[in-house]
């Protein structure tokens, strides 16, 4: 119906389809860019790893719909998510702060999907080693009625390893959410996952990047070890301590996997007596954040829908 958004990599359009028992089904399309198209090894690389997290099955992962290529273009169909991203999110707050039981909700919902990720295994019952490699706001969708759900597992791994194959020296990825490791262009784990995760919660509960200055400066201190700044003073030491942990530079002294990092922050939102963000209250902050981009979308998608001959005869 409408193109929605374009990167370097793809662009998404909103469309639908019929159903078999009548009506429409609205879902997301995301097509490769023409110039990607014509690299074969990307087509391989894309190809493989759609199909294998396909398999993911978890409410937190946008769920694979379907596959194939049309007029050269490969495109992967993807279950439509009635909200906007995180990064949407963040600008509607302007100046203001997301509420913090709503910030460790969304964080903790991110876990569980990578989670079921990472323990993705094959035919042989082996790990596939799955790591998402680009966790950030824009990669995270919130529902209007308050889901939470990854997007982009795989695929931005794939364009990754044709930068490395063809461009020696070259680093792809959002900088502000790398993990030492992935800065250093060293071997990445789900470790590195659960770094990009403490960036984005430092994010929801500072309103602020974890590191001064601009991306060279930021990937600096990343590489060399340098300490987040200071959280405010009003986050919780238990909560502090969860972000701290997270965003050590040594992986081995940070949370081994997203689930443990869950479980921190679960245990965090509950100490001395706090109460976790309720389903109600996420959905009404979701529905309060995301009214203007939702209404737009929608009128979009009315306007092309009422155009003439898209219909379901």
């Amino acid at each position: 119906m409408r193109r929605i958004a374009r990167g370097g990599m793809a662009a998404i359009w909103v469309a639908w389809r019929r159903r078999r028992r009548g009506g429409r089904e609205v879902a997301a399309i995301k097509i490769i860019l023409p110039h990607l198209a014509v690299e074969r090894a990307f087509l391989r690389m894309f190809f493989d790893e759609v199909r294998l997290l396909g398999g993911i099955r978890h409410p937190n992962v946008v769920r694979v719909r379907d596959l194939g290529v049309h007029e050269r273009l490969p495109y992967v169909v993807l279950e439509w998510v009635h909200g906007d991203s995180l990064a949407a999110v963040l600008a509607s707050l302007g100046d203001s702060r997301m509420p913090r039981p709503i910030a460790v909700h969304i964080v903790a919902q991110c876990c569980l999907g990578l989670d079921a990720a990472h323990d993705l295994r094959g035919e042989d019952g082996e790990l596939l080693g799955v790591v998402h490699r680009d966790v950030s706001p824009p990669n995270i969708l919130l529902a209007a009625d308050g889901e939470v759900k990854l997007i982009d597992f795989g695929v931005a791994k794939a364009a990754d390893r044709l930068a490395e194959q063809t461009r020696t020296g070259v680093i792809k990825g959002k900088i502000a959410y790398m993990s030492p490791e992935q800065a250093l262009r060293g071997v990445v784990d789900r470790r590195s996952d659960v770094w990009a995760l403490g960036v984005v919660l430092y994010e929801l509960v500072a309103g602020t990047s974890p590191f001064e200055g601009g991306l060279v400066d930021v990937f600096a201190q990343i590489k060399n070890g340098t300490s987040p700044r200071a959280l405010p003073d009003e986050v919780p030491r238990e909560l502090e301590e969860v972000i701290e942990r997270a965003l050590c530079h040594d992986p081995s002294e940070r949370y081994q996997s997203a689930k443990e990092l869950h479980h921190a922050l679960r245990a965090a939102s509950t100490a001395d007596g706090r109460q976790p963000a309720t389903e109600r209250e996420v959905s009404e902050f979701a529905r309060e954040s995301l009214a203007g981009s939702i209404a737009e979308r929608e009128a979009e998608m009315s306007e092309a829908l009422s155009a003439p001959g898209l219909d379901d005869e």
